[in-house]
């Protein structure tokens, strides 16, 4: 489109993928944003362009349908966009009993937050390499480094992000895409968010950032090729330290920790 560079960002319509759009449209970067069919993604377009003098295109679509992420490239090759960054920030978590989840919910997990992670690099990677400098974003959380009992599949698949993101990283330094991984605490995106946090009383408030928190610290990070982001001064602290502690030592105390999610 007319030579001009396009941020491609996932998840795009609330929270985080919200925040991200905001950041980048106040750095001048025109935008393709993806979200679900809910309404929710012309809304911001319409706030986006009524703030910033960028380019908004938008592509609704549930992404974890089979040919989706192939429906989305296609519509980027159709219309001749030039993709720079991809931030795959799409995804979705859950709390309880392994046992207590269904199962169609626990794969769901997988499917958004790893196998469509993977298409869209695997897609969208060829793109990036015809710039001069690109830059892949890929969304994990502080919870890829813990284990979490009652998180099992989505701290599991969140830790897939991490190792996925650092091999693929090294796979690449000696090309001009730079892969960024960030790890966030605990973030206030939406309703059910926020009910977890409440379940975890006040030692909650010590870690918790809001959206536009996270996206302003991982955008700058990312585009100054920082490896391993993590917002906020305690959480990359916590991080740290829990690397200190015994496997089994560290483990009994997450549990305890989060056991509020026994009956979540």
């Amino acid at each position: 489109m007319n030579g001009e560079n396009f941020t491609l960002i996932t998840g795009a319509s609330m929270g985080i993928g919200k925040a991200f759009s905001n950041a980048c449209a106040a750095r001048g970067m025109n935008l393709v944003l993806v979200a679900l069919p809910d309404g929710e993604l012309a809304a911001v377009q319409k706030e986006i362009l009524a703030t910033w003098e960028v380019k908004v295109l938008v592509f609704t679509i549930d992404l974890t349908e089979e040919d989706a992420v192939k429906r989305l490239y296609d519509f980027c090759i159709e219309m001749d966009l030039t993709i720079d960054v991809l931030i795959n920030n799409a995804g979705i978590g859950t709390g309880g009993r392994f046992e207590n989840i269904g199962l169609e919910k626990q794969l769901k997990v997988i499917d958004l937050n790893n196998k469509v992670l993977v298409r869209m690099c695997h897609y969208f990677l060829p793109l990036l390499q015809k710039q001069d400098k690109a830059y892949i974003l890929n969304m994990s959380s502080m919870e890829a480094n813990l284990p979490l009992p009652y998180k099992a599949v989505y701290t599991g698949s969140k830790n897939f992000v991490y190792a996925f993101s650092l091999a693929l990283r090294e796979e690449l330094k000696r090309g001009p895409v730079c892969v960024s991984v960030v790890c966030p605490g605990p973030v206030v995106t939406n309703a059910e968010g926020l009910e977890r946090m409440k379940a975890h009383g006040s030692r909650a408030k010590l870690v918790v950032l809001m959206p536009d928190e996270v996206a302003e610290i991982g955008l700058k990070c990312l585009l100054k090729g920082k490896t391993i982001i993590i917002p906020g001064k305690i959480n990359w602290v916590l991080v740290k330290l829990s690397r200190l502690f015994p496997t089994a030592t560290k483990m009994r105390l997450l549990e305890r920790l989060f056991r509020v999610y026994n009956t979540h």
